[in-house]
């Protein structure tokens, strides 16, 4: 592979790294020098933020996220991640997906905003706007995964910064949201980092549309929580109007197979770096059987047939149990089970996009708004769109997808339609996990599915390994605050704590987990 971008960052505060299990040194608190041409930042923080390296892609997005999503699993023989693994404390893993995403775009996100703000040296509206935009989807998915965190103070320089409830980070992402829709509204159809902009190419109306988009994913997740502005949110939201319209507008940084730093492409620097199933994954029983049971034709698209199966015979797609005991694990080769869909580890030029947000999750939370207004004819239309646009997001042939929309679970039931929607968030977030194991907490798919305790079975296949001191035998609510965040901000952390409601355990639900 060879290099995707070589960016001269004089300004930006990088720690070098020899291999993948670096030690990350770089304060999440320092920051950059503001520049006069801050395009390269533009271009670091979207690659940070939303296509990570294989370090955090590895650790956040697929040992923890997409697992505790219950959507991949490491439960064969000859893994680095069985057993408890991820469901017990890990202070490595769970440093890296604290520690990492905060030494690389907290500090560089404070620079974006100060340098083209108003007055500052590098003034300019609409990258302005977008960098709250971009600031919003990070922090969203940093406060879902702990909880209360830093925010306003992160990357000022701070040397302890005030940890924030979920609450006022929710409520802040929101607001600034609409500030930037209609900062951007104004600002022309392109913008000057155009060239920089890997995730829309330099559209403003993309940016809009995913502005507003994200607005409602935030406000319909926490509507239910104390001291939410949930509705005034949703309506303007909705008043706005613009929302992912199509496949095109999907949130989502495409991966170059051409990079010859083999640390920038996710999902196929993990899979190929090392000889064997050590740190591959496999299909979760869970999602293979989710799919298997309404005939859904996603199932040939998320994955392939077990070795020496058919591809397209439903009997050879067979997913392993998330969180298995030793027994099970041992009794179990990684032949065994499905693989994912080899796109998503290719090498080549058909390797898939990093997907933030895609156009049928908009047309869901659309689907969601409807159901609440009572309006089931007008979310069926949604959940209908997002249907389609899921499967022609995955290739799956046009008349596969008609057949199945005939299907009864591809219409609405006015007792069952939440979850028929929740169902299908969980769908559409496949392959970004940090939002697929949000939308399990929220939206209850794990007791829909039957995945949310895991009761210890020590012995025997099937079971499930004992995660006391960890999960507890339960799905995981968040993540555990970093070491280094412990030891350098312990007043923060404890802050964070009383914040959060509980102490800083696995088990202590964020603010909007109220089901």
């Amino acid at each position: 592979m060879k290099k995707i971008l070589s960016i001269f960052l004089v300004f930006v505060a990088v720690a070098s790294c020899t291999d993948d299990f670096e030690e990350m040194n770089t304060s999440p608190n320092s920051p950059s020098t503001v520049s006069d041409n801050l395009a390269p930042v533009f271009t670091y923080v979207q690659r940070h933020a939303f296509a990570e390296t294989r370090f955090n892609t590895w650790r956040g997005n697929l040992i923890f996220g997409s697992r505790f999503a219950d959507q991949w699993s490491f439960s064969f023989a000859g893994t680095w991640f069985g057993n408890a693994a991820g469901f017990s404390y890990n202070a490595g893993w769970t440093d890296a997906a604290w520690d990492d995403p905060y030494s690389k775009v907290s500090a560089n996100l404070v620079s974006l905003l100060e340098g083209t703000d108003v007055g500052g040296t590098a003034e300019d509206p609409a990258i302005n706007a977008i960098t709250k935009v971009m600031k919003g989807f990070f922090y969203q998915r940093m406060t879902d995964q702990f909880g209360a965190i830093p925010y306003s103070e992160a990357g000022t320089g701070i040397a302890a910064p005030a940890f924030e409830s979920q609450q006022d980070v929710y409520n802040d992402i929101m607001a600034e949201l609409g500030e930037a829709i209609t900062a951007l509204k104004v600002v022309g159809t392109t913008h000057a980092y155009a060239g920089n902009d890997i995730v829309y190419g330099g559209d403003v109306s993309k940016w809009i549309k995913a502005a507003n988009t994200l607005r409602l994913r935030m406000a319909l997740r926490a509507k239910d929580a104390s001291g939410s502005n949930s509705d005034a949110v949703i309506s303007a939201a909705m008043a706005e109007g613009s929302f992912l319209s199509s496949n095109d507008d999907s949130f989502a940084v495409d991966r170059d197979y051409t990079n010859a730093n083999n640390l920038f492409n996710g999902y196929s620097d993990v899979w190929w770096t090392w000889d064997g199933p050590a740190a591959r994954w496999s299909m979760s029983s869970t999602l293979v059987d989710a799919l298997k049971a309404n005939n859904d034709p996603r199932l040939y698209a998320f994955a392939q047939p077990i070795e020496g199966g058919t591809v397209g015979n439903s009997a050879d797609y067979v997913g392993s149990i998330v969180g298995a005991n030793s027994d099970y694990i041992n009794a179990n080769n990684f032949e065994t089970f499905s693989w994912p869909n080899a796109r998503i580890y290719s090498e080549g030029s058909d390797v898939m996009p990093s997907i933030v947000m895609t156009y049928a999750e908009a047309e869901l939370l659309q689907a969601e708004v409807a159901l609440d207004a009572g309006n089931l004819g007008t979310a069926q239309t949604h959940f209908t769109n997002a249907i389609q646009g899921h499967m022609e997001y995955w290739g799956v042939d046009a008349a596969d997808i008609t057949t199945y929309l005939t299907d009864p679970s591809a219409t609405l039931v006015a007792a069952t339609a939440f979850d028929q929607i929740a169902l299908q968030r969980w769908f559409a977030a496949y392959t970004y996990g940090y939002e697929a194991w949000a939308v399990s907490r929220r939206m209850n798919v794990a007791e829909q599915l039957g995945f949310d305790t895991k009761p210890i079975a020590a012995t025997g296949t099937p079971g499930f390994a004992n995660t006391v001191g960890g999960a507890e035998n339960a799905l995981p609510k968040r993540l555990r605050y970093s070491s280094n965040a412990v030891l350098l901000n312990a007043t923060g952390v404890e802050q964070g704590n009383t914040l959060n409601g509980g102490p800083d355990a696995m088990t202590t639900k964020v603010w909007w987990d109220v089901n």
